[in-house]
């Protein structure tokens, strides 16, 4: 059992306070992704874990056992670090059976777990060789093979892929995902790449300053955004940020000399609000080139002209102002060879989010 809870977790580093009670029920064989910008606490809150950091007030209570006290060897917990921290002067093999000699586990079981995991991570025909002697990508297999063999209760994976170059990032993403799926053990994983937290997480905890801004699915943290902040962070391209005038139960916005009346699904809670301007929010895949739309109330036409364009394969996004402000829309290939000045855009305000602009909480 790999049940993980913080309850009211504080640290601080002298006068500095880096974690602010946090609370976290991280349940049984669930991957939590922590993630937030530099300095946000995350790998402090990785640390405390694992028992490299003592906390300030608070405690951490693993499988109904209080931990807050114990030593990191008695927490039955094996981390995985970013620099892979293996033995040099050991082969893969010792590399992942250390652990199990050094609790003393009988020969042939540390024979047989070694061959059992290498299998499993596609590393057995590099069992003789060194670490030197390993790309990027073998050496975070043959950490991951170090932590597996241990059986622990929960793995804590502090951004173990970003020495990796972008195509190996990706391949070792699925490999994780893949042998998550496979043990069904808790993992933890420390990451300040987005596309790593969406793809991987079963949930995902968004820090920021010390501070839980919200905990909840991929799908909830990209589609309903507690705030500003976390509707900027995550996504890629980011959320656009526009400002619009309140006007009954529409949004007026100003692009060039035109005025549009936007309609959005949140104007009951815009008009409660009396909030006379609001910040709007919306994906840059919910800006398009136009398609049919059967007088849709929540799609829009606008004029928008197109400073830069990015070619992306699939997908081709469009850089231009709105209200004064830069916006990026996703456009098809085809259409975006022929963006420019004037270009029409197509804008579906039916996911369309509210911020209030002075605190930058989500207006509902």
């Amino acid at each position: 059992m790999g049940h993980i809870q913080l309850n009211n977790v504080c640290k601080s580093f002298g006068t500095t306070e880096v974690l602010k009670n946090i609370n976290l029920d991280i349940q049984d064989g669930e991957l939590l992704i922590l993630i937030g910008p530099s300095g946000c606490g995350k790998s402090t809150l990785m640390n405390l874990i694992a028992g490299l950091e003592e906390i300030t007030s608070g405690n951490i209570v693993i499988s109904g056992s209080d931990v807050s006290d114990k030593s990191p060897k008695d927490r039955d917990i094996a981390m995985v670090f970013q620099s892979y921290a293996l033995y040099p002067t050991m082969n893969v093999a010792r590399n992942i059976s250390f652990g199990l000699e050094m609790r003393k586990v009988p020969k042939d079981e540390q024979e047989n777990t070694v061959n059992r995991v290498a299998e499993m991570l596609q590393i057995d025909h590099l069992l003789d060789r060194k670490p030197g002697q390993l790309s990027g990508g073998q050496r975070q297999r043959v950490a991951m093979g170090r932590a597996l063999a241990r059986s622990p209760k929960a793995f804590l994976f502090d951004e173990p892929l970003s020495n990796l170059d972008a195509k190996l990032r990706v391949e070792m993403r699925t490999e994780i995902k893949k042998l998550h799926h496979r043990l069904g053990t808790t993992i933890v994983y420390v990451t300040h790449d987005q596309v790593e937290a969406m793809t991987l997480a079963t949930r995902i905890a968004v820090l920021k300053d010390g501070v839980i801004q919200q905990l909840g699915t991929p799908y909830e943290i990209y589609n309903d955004p507690a705030n500003h902040f976390v509707a900027d962070f995550m996504g890629s391209p980011g959320m656009n940020f526009v400002e619009c005038v309140v006007f009954e139960d529409k949004l007026i916005i100003e692009s060039g000399s035109q005025n549009y009346q936007l309609a959005i699904p949140c104007s009951d809670a815009v008009k409660r609000s009396n909030l006379e301007s609001v910040i709007l929010g919306i994906r840059p895949e919910m800006l398009t080139d136009p398609k049919p739309h059967e007088n849709n109330p929540y799609v829009h036409e606008v004029e928008f002209n197109v400073e830069v364009i990015e070619p992306m394969g699939a997908d081709t996004i469009a850089i231009g102002k709105w209200n004064g402000v830069e916006v990026q829309g996703r456009l098809s290939p085809e259409s975006g060879e022929t963006a420019a000045k004037g270009f029409r855009l197509q804008v579906d305000t039916s996911k369309a989010i509210a911020f209030d602009p002075r605190t930058g909480q989500r207006v509902r």
